[in-house]
C-alpha cells in the first residue's frame, strides 16, 4: 500500500513538473531601444537575496502576465547585518530589480517590405527582357510581328 501511494505521488509530481514546463514561455531581457516597438504590460519591483533569484522571480511574473520580454530599469544591491537567534550576527544581501514587462510578439510580425524589392526586380527584368527582345529583332532572329507580339506580352506584365 505504501509503495502504491509513493508511486502515485511520484507520478503526480512528474505531471505537475511537466505541465509547468510545458506552459513556460521564453522570457528575454531586452534593451531600451528594443523595447520601443513593444507593448508595455506592467512595471514592477522584485527583491531577493541574489540577482539570479530576483531575475527568476521577474521571469515568473512575466510568464504569468503573458509578457515575453523584460527591460530592467534599475538594479540595486544592499548588504546589512542581522542578528540571529543564536546570538550571532549574519550579513544579508538584498538585490532589488525594477523592471518593465513587455509583449514584443507584434514586433516579430513585421510588415512584409520585400514587395518593393520584388517590384524593382520585376521592373529590371522587364527592362532586360525588352532589351533582349530588341537584340533578337536586330539580329533578325525574330520577325517584326513576333517582336511586337512579345513586346505587348511583356508590357502587360507591368
Amino acid at each position: 500500500m505504501k509503495r502504491a501511494a509513493i508511486q502515485y505521488s511520484g507520478i503526480g509530481l512528474i505531471l505537475i513538473a511537466f505541465s509547468s514546463t510545458a506552459n513556460a514561455v521564453s522570457v528575454n531581457e531586452i534593451t531600451a531601444k528594443e523595447a520601443q516597438g513593444c507593448n508595455l504590460i506592467e512595471t514592477l519591483e522584485v527583491s531577493d537575496n541574489s540577482r539570479e533569484k530576483a531575475l527568476n522571480k521577474l521571469k515568473k511574473e512575466a510568464a504569468e502576465t503573458r509578457a515575453d520580454s523584460i527591460l530592467i530599469l534599475d538594479s540595486s544591491e544592499s548588504r546589512f547585518r542581522k542578528p540571529t537567534l543564536a546570538g550571532g550576527i549574519k550579513t544579508v544581501n538584498k538585490v532589488t530589480l525594477e523592471a518593465e514587462l513587455y509583449d514584443c510578439l507584434q514586433q516579430n510580425k513585421r510588415p512584409d517590405t520585400s514587395s518593393g524589392k520584388k517590384e524593382k526586380k520585376k521592373e529590371k527584368s522587364i527592362k532586360e527582357r525588352l532589351e533582349i527582345l530588341q537584340n533578337l529583332r536586330d539580329d533578325d532572329l525574330i520577325t517584326g510581328e513576333e517582336y511586337s507580339q512579345k513586346k505587348s506580352e511583356i508590357l502587360q506584365d507591368l
